[in-house]
């Protein structure tokens, strides 16, 4: 049970998570989901952006993950499970809102691939933590 108290950390089963400490995308583990479209295109672009992705960003021998909730993701960005975590065409913010107060309470950053300051309204989410953040957006930005 992923919980968090403002002001006071993230919590799994009561005890203290945080975010991870991986400073280099070459490290790192990334999750990712197809959004809630299983269409034939939006399944190729997802996985065509994963494969670029990884190999503009040397990071071609890392796993990658996609476990099928974007909920879970986050959760496990604020444990230190997953190191960064993108979706693009989530269902809604039922689907982040509770993930997102965990992984900001856990030390973790949460924003838009681009970069920009993330809205809840517009369906497109990345996670890590802080240290690759910027990095992060750089791959995402020469995968699109």
């Amino acid at each position: 049970l992923f919980t968090r108290i403002r002001g006071k950390g993230a919590f799994l089963n009561g005890n203290p998570i945080k975010v991870s400490l991986k400073d280099e995308l070459v490290n790192c583990l990334l999750a990712t989901e197809t959004g809630t479209k299983r269409d034939k295109s939006t399944v190729d672009a997802t996985t065509n952006r994963i494969k670029q992705g990884i190999y503009l960003n040397s990071i071609a021998e890392r796993p990658v993950r996609m476990p099928g909730s974007c909920a879970l993701n986050l959760c496990g960005i604020s444990c230190g499970r997953i190191d960064l975590f993108y979706e693009t065409g989530y269902g809604g913010p039922w689907d982040v809102a509770a993930g997102i107060v965990i992984v900001e309470e856990a030390g973790g950053r949460v924003f838009y691939p681009s970069g920009k300051e993330f809205s809840i309204l517009i369906t497109r989410i990345a996670s890590s933590n802080p240290l690759i953040k910027d990095s992060s957006t750089e791959a995402f930005q020469q995968s699109e």
